[in-house]
């Protein structure tokens, strides 16, 4: 069984367009990893080619269904983020996300998009999980520019407890010039853990750079769990990429802690080519299931 925890945006236009809008609007991200895109263009061309970009990234619902029967993949999550409070760009809806999701059952579960800034963003979580079937909730804490310890924050950790299901929690850290590089530390997650000790927390990216901390964090608290999403895998053998230390326990003490999610769009590449990275890893067989799709399906209750 093969299950990315976290494959992409729901894939509408409007949703492949708002990602790459945000990556704009967040000063920091188009000069790190795509400046080319910015020289010598106002930023009405930016904003422009960016929406442009989105939508002609976005794959047709026929061919999303066959990438993921290409690559083998038996369940996928796809997801909306909600930050049009703090960012400035508006997504799609949860609701989108559940019609996707409904045409297809048996092959994608949906995770909805809560914006803490917005009260009724956060009242309408329930309806998210009962009657739109949402399996869980994602949140990046730097695009809401709130610390994980910040009672706006605790009241959608409280209510994701409370009715049950997951939150996907982005950690590590972030390229926005506008907030604090650290917000996505591990001692905040820490912290967190330990005020809603029946959540079960996924963090995004796995705490990336820093990694032993994190590791002692997931290994520290059982509701903790670490995604490898956004990042591949074949750099994880890379001496001083920072990643020994989950290879050397997630081997081991936090085997059952793992979860593989590929975030495939940021990457360039296609979910089937990293989940042949990550049984390329130096990992026991076993464990390598673990990571692929068993931790997983028992995080998110399937």
């Amino acid at each position: 069984m093969i299950f990315d925890a976290i494959s992409s945006f729901v894939p509408t236009p409007d949703a492949f367009a708002g990602a790459e809008l945000a990556l704009v609007h967040m000063d920091g991200y188009l000069e790190h990893f795509n400046p080319k895109v910015m020289e010598g263009k106002t930023r009405a061309q930016i904003v422009a080619e960016a929406d442009a970009r989105g939508r002609a990234m976005c794959p047709s619902e026929a061919d999303f269904i066959a990438l993921l029967d290409k690559d083998g993949i038996d369940l996928s999550v796809i997801y909306n983020e909600l930050y049009e409070t703090s960012v400035g760009v508006k997504t799609t809806t949860n609701d989108v996300v559940a019609e996707y999701v409904a045409r297809h059952p048996t092959r994608l579960i949906g995770v909805g998009g809560v914006d803490p800034w917005d009260n009724a963003s956060i009242d309408d979580m329930e309806r998210g999980v009962r009657e739109l079937c949402m399996k869980g909730f994602i949140l990046s804490p730097f695009k809401h520019k709130l610390l994980p310890t910040d009672g706006r924050l605790s009241r959608v950790f409280g209510i994701c407890e409370r009715l049950g299901v997951p939150i996907q929690l982005h950690a590590g850290i972030n390229w926005w010039k506008g907030v604090p590089y650290d917000i996505g530390h591990p001692r905040y997650v820490d912290a967190m853990a330990n005020s809603f000790p029946k959540l079960k927390i996924i963090v995004v990216h796995a705490f990336w750079p820093w990694v032993a901390d994190g590791v002692m964090v997931a290994w520290r608290h059982p509701n903790v769990y670490l995604d490898i999403s956004a990042h591949r895998p074949k750099h994880f053998t890379i001496p001083s990429s920072g990643w020994d230390p989950l290879l050397h326990f997630g081997n081991r003490m936090i085997q059952d802690k793992v979860i593989f999610g590929s975030t495939w769009t940021l990457l360039g590449t296609t979910p089937g080519a990293l989940v042949d990275e990550v049984r390329a890893l130096p990992l026991r067989d076993t464990v390598i299931d673990k990571w692929l799709g068993q931790n997983a399906l028992r995080v998110f209750d399937l």
